[in-house]
Formats: C-alpha cells, sequence, structure tokens
C-alpha cells in the first residue's frame, strides 16, 4: 500500500509539473507580477496537504473536492482546508511585492543606462 500511495504522488508531482509549465506558456504574455500569483496560486493549490484519513495525506485541493462531493460536515472540510485558503491569501500579496521589486530594479536599470549614455555624450 505504501508503494501504491508513493507512485500516485510520483505520478501526480509529474503532471503537476506538466501542468504549471504549459500554464506558464499560456501567461506568457501576462505581466510579471499576475504571472507570479498565477504560478504561486498554483503551487499552493497543488503541493499543500491536508489529511484524507488517519493514515493518508493528499493535495489540499483534492480533498475539499471529495470532501464536498461525498457530503461530509462543513466544519471538517474548513478545518482542513484553512492551510490552502490561508496560502492562497498570503500568495498574492507576495506577487505584488516581487513585481513591485522587479519593477523598481528594471527602473533603477534604465536610469544608470540612461546616466551612461550622458556621461558618454560629454
Amino acid at each position: 500500500m505504501d508503494n501504491l500511495i508513493t507512485l500516485s504522488w510520483l505520478a501526480y508531482c509529474v503532471s503537476s509539473f506538466f501542468f504549471m509549465l504549459a500554464s506558464w506558456k499560456l501567461l506568457f504574455w501576462l505581466p510579471f507580477t499576475l504571472k507570479v500569483g498565477v504560478f504561486l496560486s498554483q503551487l499552493a493549490i497543488l503541493l499543500i496537504p491536508a489529511d484524507v484519513n488517519e493514515a493518508a495525506v493528499a493535495p489540499a485541493f483534492i480533498v475539499l473536492v471529495i470532501d464536498l462531493l461525498s457530503h461530509l460536515a462543513i466544519d471538517e472540510v474548513i478545518v482542513k482546508i484553512a492551510p490552502l485558503f490561508a496560502t492562497l491569501v498570503l500568495v498574492w500579496p507576495l506577487a505584488f511585492i516581487l513585481g513591485w521589486l522587479r519593477a523598481r530594479q528594471l527602473n533603477l536599470a534604465v536610469q544608470k543606462e540612461a546616466v551612461n549614455k550622458d556621461v558618454e555624450a560629454y
């Protein structure tokens, strides 16, 4: 049984990698901040674990779907999904900070290049 669980996690990780690679190529034309936000959200959805039962752990998104389809009590669903929700809430401010830092870095590089051109002109 342990080998089957390990094999299913391996298959899940490989398919998740290809999913993220394909979506990254589709999101190529979006601004950097949105790309990072979507990428970090995908990582959260794919990697944040939740308990299925006492012995098994699965990605929280899959556990949420299974629990909703099996009509599990809402308090149990909330307890299982809370880490995923908290991560998704924290991912977007992080994406905005990374986008702001990248824009700042690009602006500093443009300013430095403009200064270098002015110095070369003299």
